[in-house]
């Protein structure tokens, strides 16, 4: 990161390069990398949730305010509406000869408007175990995110390594083919001379000429592909704009050193492994979760207010309380849900199973696959020393006039594609030992840069 990616000196490269090793790369992936951002705010809003989840512990406090107005008083009773006939006349009686007199109304009535302001806490006691089993899952539920952000960036990252070797590889070949044509360039000066001079046919060089249009095609599309994936990388390390500029090299395998690790071993210590146990801890979790709605739900709690809902005048009041809620036709809909459960924890089970044995083959395979490429490589790098002294030989053989142009273009075909296979070979074994590595953790090939 030290060689960065600010503008230098024109004198030395162009503006805007950005130059870049492969460890660099991934840093920046690590900071600018859109999924991981995500990944990480996935992380974040588990953490909330497990926050959410942790407040039902406390009580739930909340205020109220009303008000109401009638058109006509909601209670209202009057001395007609007595049933007695007896007591109604006695009482019309004694109203017409004292009540008007001190002002006494012949109907009585009430709740006609009133306010009223008041506060209620409520406190969980007992909620058949859905706090302590939801704070819980709550907590696998930001395991499992982490580890899926983990995931993700392992898997950016590997993205990154392939990106970056993808363009090595192909700025190599362009190399390669850049060689072939000054090679070719040469060669045809050479033969076009010889032609004017008769000693070969314009055959020969016709030859020449459309070999050296086919590399020449070959190296614009490689140039193409360059392009396209360097626009790759940079789009996975948020490094959109400006010129990148790879600094590391293909170097040279020279000896494969990774010691074998127990696939077994290997494979419990994945994050894909940790996470396939919180998959079932969170099944069984769910499990409980639907258990505790059929168990009794026990709270206490208080209110107070003050108003004159009633009467006219204001009044203060409190009252606690406590509830106790014993679920009793909930067990039939429970007892299914409790089946499906055992079941969702049952099939939680049987995909670990099996995704574990596929991990322990994918490590198996992951060093065998190591170990070709290695083979591989090495046999690459015998076809290149063959092809070069084939080359040597069929060009001796054509300056001393022994064999036609048409065998020394064979030749530098042949050196052409020895050289692109050992690229090949080579950046194949640095991507697999890489796999391998992450999967094992285990030390990768001994390398060392040109």
């Amino acid at each position: 990161m030290l060689l960065g990616c600010a503008a230098v000196s024109a004198q030395s490269l162009p503006m805007d390069s950005c130059l870049l090793s492969l460890d660099s790369c991934k840093a920046l992936a690590l900071r600018n990398n859109l999924e991981i951002k995500n990944a990480a705010l996935d992380v974040q809003a588990a953490q909330e949730v497990k926050k959410q989840a942790f407040t039902k512990y406390f009580p739930n406090v909340s205020v109220m305010a009303g008000g109401y107005y009638a058109a006509k008083p909601l209670i209202e009773y009057g001395i007609d509406d007595i049933g007695n006939a007896q007591a109604r006349q006695w009482l019309h009686n004694l109203y017409y000869e004292y009540g008007a007199a001190i002002g006494l109304p012949d109907r009585i009535s009430m709740c006609e408007n009133g306010v009223m302001t008041g506060a209620m806490l409520v406190q969980p006691v007992y909620m058949g175990g859905q706090i302590v089993n939801g704070n819980k899952l709550a907590k696998v539920g930001v395991e499992a995110a982490e580890l899926q952000g983990q995931l993700t960036e392992d898997r950016i990252l590997q993205q990154v390594e392939e990106y970056y070797w993808l363009i090595i590889s192909l700025q190599e070949k362009k190399k390669t083919l850049q060689q072939a044509l000054t090679f070719l360039d040469t060669l045809r000066r050479d033969v076009t001379t010889a032609a004017e001079a008769g000693l070969v046919s314009h055959n020969d060089v016709l030859k020449v000429k459309l070999k050296w249009t086919e590399i020449y095609n070959n190296r614009e599309k490689l140039q193409n592909g360059i392009r396209l994936a360097t626009l790759a990388l940079g789009q996975t390390i948020g490094q959109d704009t400006g010129i990148l500029i790879l600094t590391d090299t293909i170097g040279e395998i020279s000896e494969w050193g990774a010691s074998w690790t127990d696939p077994g071993a290997a494979v419990m210590g994945r994050k894909e492994a940790q996470l396939l146990d919180i998959q079932v801890d969170a099944e069984e979790l769910k499990k409980k979760m639907a258990l505790g709605e059929t168990l009794p739900h026990l709270t206490i709690g208080g209110t107070a207010s003050y108003g004159n809902l009633v009467f006219d005048r204001f009044n203060a009041n409190a009252l606690a309380f406590t509830t106790l809620q014993v679920p009793l036709t909930g067990w039939w809909e429970t007892s299914h849900k409790l089946k499906q459960h055992d079941i969702l924890v049952q099939k939680a089970k049987n995909e670990r199973a099996d995704l574990m044995r596929k991990m322990y083959l994918e490590t198996l395979q992951a060093f065998d696959n190591v170990d070709e490429a290695h083979n591989q490589y090495k046999l690459m790098e015998l076809a290149l020393q063959d092809a070069e002294a084939n080359l040597r030989d069929v060009k001796a053989d054509y300056n001393a006039g022994l064999v036609p142009v048409s065998d020394l273009l064979e030749a530098q075909t042949l050196l052409l594609q020895s050289q692109n296979q050992l690229t090949d070979a080579l950046i194949d074994l640095k991507i697999k030992a890489e796999h391998y590595k992450t999967l094992t953790n285990s030390q990768q090939p001994t390398t060392t840069n040109n």
